[in-house]
Parts: C-alpha cells; structure tokens; sequence
C-alpha cells in the first residue's frame, strides 16, 4: 500500500511569508499593508493597502508535488501604490525561499482594474509555484 499524502497549501505559505517580511521593508515604511486569503467584505480605499494571495490551482506531481498557480492581488487607493506593492510581492516572492514552497517562477505581467465592488484600484500577478506534498 502507497504511504498516504496531502497537498500542502500554499497560497497559506505565501501570505504567512509577507506578513513576515512587508513590515521589515522601507519602501512600505509609509504605510500599513495588511495580508490575508481574501478581501475582507467591509475593505474600502480608506482601508490599508490589502495584498491577497489566490490558489487557482494547476498540475499536480502526485504523489510528490502540487504545482499550482497563484494569484496575488493588492488593492489600495492609487495606482501607483497597488503596482509598487504588487511589484515588490513579486519580487521577493522570486527572490527568498518562502518557508513551505519549494520553487516559485513563470511570474506574469502585473495587470491594473478598479474593483467594482469598492472603487479600489488593483494590481495583479500570477507565479507557479511548486510545493511538497505533506503526509497524512
């Protein structure tokens, strides 16, 4: 009988990760961001900066790996804010080893909207990441 295993998750990996490091960096000393697996229902533009970290799933190794893509949004009151914080996510996502992910590469174009549920102004990226699966 084959070992049992689960997948890991991730998308938790990332947010995990950010919440760490975003409040070490300088370039966001301005201002709070907060993280998290979704936005909450009552965010608007007055709120902090959110950066949300989405599993829109993606192949599998099994039994070794999962291999899925992951979303990472941030809304906030500006363009220019969303970009640049989307920016660095993506940059330290490709540049330090996130604790619970074994690789992360093939990051998109950072793409802008307006939520139309909150008026706030968006920026977001995809990464494929590859990450172990746990045993049971």
């Amino acid at each position: 009988m084959k070992a049992a295993r689960i997948p890991p998750s991730p998308a938790v990996s990332l947010v995990d990760f950010y919440k760490e490091i975003i409040p070490t960096l300088a370039a966001l000393s301005d201002f709070e961001v907060t993280a998290g697996l979704n936005l909450p229902s009552n965010w608007t533009p007055k709120s902090p900066p959110r950066i949300g970290v989405f599993d829109d799933g993606g192949p599998t190794s099994w039994p070794v790996a999962v291999k899925p893509r992951l979303r990472i949004t941030v809304w906030s009151d500006g363009q220019a804010k969303s970009r640049t914080i989307a920016g660095l996510c993506m940059g330290l996502a490709l540049a330090h080893h996130v604790p619970g992910i074994s690789h992360v590469k093939d990051p998109s174009s950072i793409l802008d909207a307006r939520d139309s549920k909150n008026a706030g102004l968006m920026a977001s990226f995809t990464v494929q990441v590859t990450a172990r699966t746990l045993p049971l």
